[in-house]
């Protein structure tokens, strides 16, 4: 099985190694727990690594992500410049993933983050639609051998409509992020829920986002 580096420091010995070449990866946490950072690092890793990434933003524009990420210090100038790092905004409201699976093809990417797929779920009343759109989505990736990461939102009273559609079922791994907001240098926590083909480890991980970004201890 080929492994890829995650791009978070102290994470990858925890998942033997790295995500599995291909996989689905599905992102879950709170505001402010860092989903979008862990995202950025792991398309930075890629780019560091000479592959091409893309994120395909459901929220912000192009713009502001160029500016999250410089402020992480993870700086994209150049691979934007040189085409290996693309920026994508989708408007949730007439959302179609036909135009990424083409991207996906045409530039040659084997990162991808879509961020976040919880905005898409506020535009489907049919639940059922819902994860036949999920389906059909994560199939054609699959198909494609991209590299995936899925954000999902997790609302504050714990309930997750999207993540029971998305992650638990459909991807290959879950992870979850964790946010106490209570201050000090680990009130951030990571727990990987589900990796398929990997004995990963289960238990709470404390972690902390600084200047580089996600560091998990």
């Amino acid at each position: 099985m080929e492994r890829i580096k995650s791009g978070i420091p102290g994470f990858d010995e925890k998942i033997e190694g790295g995500f599995e070449k291909g996989s689905i990866i599905t992102v879950v946490g709170g505001p402010g727990s860092g989903k979008s950072i862990f995202g950025m690092q792991f398309l930075y890793q890629g780019l560091k690594d000479g592959e091409n990434c893309l994120y395909v933003s459901l929220e912000e524009q192009p713009d502001d992500i160029k500016r999250d990420m410089l402020v992480l210090g993870m700086d994209p100038t150049d691979y934007i410049s040189k085409g290996s790092m693309l920026i994508s905004f989708a408007s949730p409201l007439n959302f179609e993933y036909l135009p990424i699976i083409d991207l996906v093809r045409q530039k040659n990417v084997s990162r991808l983050v879509i961020d976040s797929i919880s905005a898409l779920a506020l535009y489907f009343e049919d639940r059922a639609k819902f994860r036949k759109f999920l389906l059909d989505l994560i199939s054609s990736l699959k198909g494609l051998n991209v590299t995936t990461i899925l954000i999902d939102e997790e609302f504050e009273n714990g309930s997750n409509d999207v993540k029971a559609f998305s992650g638990e079922y459909l991807a290959d791994a879950v992870i979850n992020l964790f946010y106490t907001g209570l201050g000090g240098e680990y009130d951030r926590s990571i727990q990987v829920m589900k990796m398929r083909r990997t004995n990963q480890y289960r238990a709470v991980i404390p972690m902390k986002i600084d200047k580089g970004g996600i560091y998990v201890k």
